[in-house]
């Protein structure tokens, strides 16, 4: 039997190292994809991520204003309670706080009025200043 012709062998040879670049090189291909895949899932996690903390970044600054006002609110009850003539002891004593946290919103409770009352002289001399500017 007569052996084969070395450019037989080196041709089958090549085809054989072509078969096999082919399948490493869609074996590669389909890495690539996959790693895409993988990258474009992590930026979709960290973009839930982003979202979730600005949702709840403003769900808490909402909530942190309604308790403001809550607060406010509670202080401005303990002023009526005080106002009714009740010793401030005896207000305390009643909703179970301390005279430090008594006066504590009683002074939240004032500094709340003041504004308030501190806008009406500033619109009552604007309506005098007005008044004697016509008169002028």
């Amino acid at each position: 039997m007569a052996s084969p012709r070395k450019s037989a062998t080196q041709v089958a040879a090549r085809e054989k190292a072509r078969a096999k670049a082919q399948e490493l090189t869609a074996r590669h291909e389909k890495l690539i994809d996959l790693a895409a895949d993988f990258f474009e899932r992590q930026e979709q996690a960290e973009q839930v991520r982003a979202d979730a903390r600005v949702k709840a970044d403003a769900l808490l600054a909402r909530a942190e204003e309604e308790a403001v006002a809550a607060t406010a609110g509670a202080a401005g009850t303990v002023a009526a309670m005080v106002a009714s003539g009740e010793s401030k002891s005896a207000v305390a004593a009643r909703l179970g706080i301390t005279g430090a946290e008594l006066k504590k919103l009683l002074d939240q409770a004032g500094a709340a009025a003041r504004p308030a009352a501190a806008e009406r002289p500033a619109a009552v001399a604007g309506n005098e200043e007005t008044a004697e500017a016509k008169g002028a």
